[in-house]
């Protein structure tokens, strides 16, 4: 069948077809919300720091590497330099850069096989503030703008304005123009539940629910506390087609509270999260390894394992403890250790 991976956040780190690659997703099932009103591919970078220096139009030109994935090419007789972040250590093919005059952040521009979106910025309380997004065409001609405000930004296409990120995603999702035969599965609807379910048009809904989907301590036989990010999908579960859990016993409790507490039965699916056929074992394992992979957040409880392994450690100062994963609580986590 055929199938897309659709992303609504607002990357600008790197090309975000490093990170679905990586994934093993193929370009051509990625659709990215930002790029999808360009004529713009989903393609690995490919632009180079000679690129960018054609675009300067200045003779004065000066290359210096700063760090492994940073060069720095000044102009204009050193009162210009544009920073460029590169995609690989020592090479010079550059997903961003950073334009700098007279010591002021003037914008950024961010790269695949050619300039897909640039930031612009102005002084803000002595800090460089973006106030304005250009994302452009495989030409350079201005797809559309996004004017960025601390409460909501605006989005100014030729014939239309968007007046929050709400809105942003409800007219994309009516422009899929989706069929009968079409599914959204939707992973964490926190915040675009209502969006969905008023621009899905003839589009069917399946909700994908991750971890422990309500508060038990808050929870009596009048009242359910749902998990924020399943709240209004639960709420307003009528409208959706059906639901996908990882366990039976999951299922078993949703089934129950549904029943009890909105007196419906809507359709419950069990897929587990993944499997694997058969493990592969190492000739020679560590000995007393330990690891675990996760987002570094409060809610996955890492420094009850860490001090798990404290304790351990006085029966075995051997265990080795593996921590895979970036987040909130990093900073945390390490004054524990």
């Amino acid at each position: 069948e055929d199938f897309k991976f659709i992303f609504l956040d607002f990357i600008n780190k790197e090309n975000i077809q490093t990170l679905t690659s990586n994934l093993g997703i193929a370009n051509d099932e990625v659709i990215w919300i930002y790029q999808y009103f360009t004529d713009i591919k989903i393609k690995p970078t490919s632009y180079t720091i000679e690129n960018i220096i054609e675009k300067l139009e200045s003779n004065d030109v000066k290359v210096k590497s700063i760090k492994p994935k940073v060069k720095r090419i000044y102009f204009n007789n050193k009162s210009c330099y544009v920073n460029c972040y590169l995609k690989y250590k020592n090479e010079d093919i550059v997903d961003r850069a950073e334009f700098v005059s007279s010591g002021k952040l003037i914008r950024k521009e961010f790269y695949t096989y050619t300039k897909v979106f640039t930031e612009y910025y102005a002084p803000y309380n002595k800090k460089a503030k973006v106030y304005l997004r250009k994302f452009f065409n495989e030409n350079g001609s201005v797809a559309y703008e996004e004017i960025v405000k601390d409460d909501d930004n605006m989005y100014i296409f030729p014939n239309k304005i968007l007046y929050s990120k709400k809105e942003f995603i409800g007219y994309f999702i009516s422009q899929l123009n989706l069929k009968d035969k079409d599914i959204l599965l939707v992973d964490r609807s926190k915040n675009i539940g209502q969006v969905i379910l008023e621009n899905k048009k003839e589009g069917h809904v399946g909700v994908v629910i991750h971890a422990e989907h309500y508060n038990h301590s808050n929870t009596n036989d009048q009242y359910v506390l749902w998990n924020n990010n399943y709240e209004y999908v639960f709420n307003n579960a009528q409208h959706i087609d059906f639901f996908i859990v990882a366990t039976e016993d999951q299922k078993a409790v949703l089934q129950l509270q549904f029943e009890k507490y909105k007196n419906l039965k809507p359709k419950i699916y069990t897929i587990p999260v993944g499997n694997i056929k058969y493990l592969k074992f190492e000739q020679q394992r560590k000995p007393f390894s330990v690891i675990t992979a996760s987002r570094l957040a409060n809610e996955k409880h890492v420094d009850w394992l860490i001090k798990a392994v404290i304790k351990a450690h006085k029966i075995n100062d051997d265990i080795r403890f593996d921590i895979y994963g970036e987040g909130s609580e990093r900073q945390k986590l390490q004054q524990i250790i």
